[in-house]
C-alpha cells in the first residue's frame, strides 16, 4: 500500500514538473529595416538592399540606378 502511494506521489509529482512550463512565447516585433542603397555585382547590374536585382549605368566614372521606365 505504501509503494503505491509513493509511486503515485513520484507519478504525480513527475508530471506536475515536466508540463509546468507557463511562460508564453512573444514573437520578436520586426521593424521595418530602411534600407538606402547597392551594391555593384558585375558591370551594369547590382543588388539593392531588399535583395532585388536592379540595372545600373555608368555616371562620370560611377556606377547609379538607372532610374529610366522600360518602356
Amino acid at each position: 500500500m505504501i509503494r503505491q502511494i509513493v509511486l503515485i506521489i513520484i507519478g504525480v509529482s513527475a508530471f506536475v514538473l515536466t508540463s509546468a512550463d507557463y511562460k508564453k512565447f512573444d514573437p520578436p516585433v520586426s521593424t521595418k529595416k530602411f534600407c538606402r542603397g547597392y551594391t555593384v555585382i558585375e558591370a551594369g547590374k547590382g543588388i539593392d538592399c531588399h535583395g532585388d536585382t536592379i540595372k545600373l549605368v555608368k555616371v562620370n566614372g560611377f556606377f547609379e540606378r538607372d532610374l529610366k521606365e522600360p518602356t
